[in-house]
């Protein structure tokens, strides 16, 4: 029962440095419900298989990088706090909505959500346009579903690339949902790559509204790419975790934080 116990530990934070490059302790300490010698522990066993670097008080990839974003991995991640974002962001959808949705998890939660208030009439005659593969599935007997085409990439499950924006600059929506892989003060609103930033910035372009949703542990972590500095945001929607002091940046910053109790 310990073997499993340590196995599922160190797959969990594996997760988690494949997503955002590094863990430190505080976070390992928080996330895993552990004292700091466990997770001192745990860091040891992690970098002894080849798995990370300590250094500081943190256990990082081994390539230093924080510019890897794998679907299955962010998938596992925070989904309480996901699905309270993404119930919350459908009730600002209206019957007769054109919608962009990208292809990050919450924007997939986000999806099932939407499908679900379809299925009990809660809203109707609802037009999607994604890059997503797997929203495709989900909303394709539901509602009125365009894929933006595009070259293929398994690792996001999405399409990006020149074909995807230029369909993208025919189009124009009532709103558009996105993700972000990380927000930072400085930075603004990151994402991994540029095909990504791309896309989002032209879905913001395009759209009446465009809304960021946003679990907590993204706020002050900045992935490589800005794709928004949140002037052209309408709303950013997370969860009751994300510190006080966020609520003041954002405000500061003109920026709608919107807060989703469970």
């Amino acid at each position: 029962m310990k073997m499993k116990k340590t196995l599922a530990g160190e797959n969990i934070l594996l997760k988690e440095l494949q997503l955002n490059g590094c863990v430190t302790l505080k976070e390992a300490i928080e996330r895993f419900n552990i004292s700091e010698a466990t997770a001192r522990r745990l860091f040891a066993r992690m970098e002894s298989k080849g798995l990370g670097i300590r250094s500081h008080g943190k256990i990082s990839l081994p390539d230093s990088t924080y510019n890897f974003y794998r679907y299955e991995a962010s998938e596992e991640l925070y989904v309480k706090e996901k699905k309270v974002i993404a119930e919350y962001a459908v009730r600002l959808v209206k019957s007769g909505d054109v919608l962009f949705l990208d292809s990050g998890t919450t924007v997939c939660l986000f999806s099932m959500a939407l499908a679900e208030a379809i299925r009990q009439n809660s809203l109707g005659n609802i037009k999607v346009f994604t890059n997503s593969y797997m929203i495709i599935n989900i909303l394709n007997d539901l509602a009125e579903v365009s894929l933006i085409g595009g070259t293929y990439r398994p690792h996001r499950k999405d399409f990006c690339g020149y074909m995807a924006e230029k369909a993208m600059k025919d189009c124009h929506f009532d709103k558009c949902i996105l993700g972000t892989d990380g927000y930072h003060g400085i930075a603004g609103f990151t994402t991994t790559d540029f095909e990504s930033a791309k896309i989002c910035e032209t879905a913001i372009e395009r759209s009446d509204n465009a809304l960021i949703l946003m679990d907590s542990h993204k706020y002050k972590k900045a992935a490589v790419i800005t794709f928004s500095k949140g002037d052209d945001l309408s709303a950013v929607i997370t969860d009751d975790k994300i510190p006080v002091e966020a609520e003041k940046e954002f405000s500061e910053k003109g920026i709608n934080l919107r807060i989703v109790k469970k």
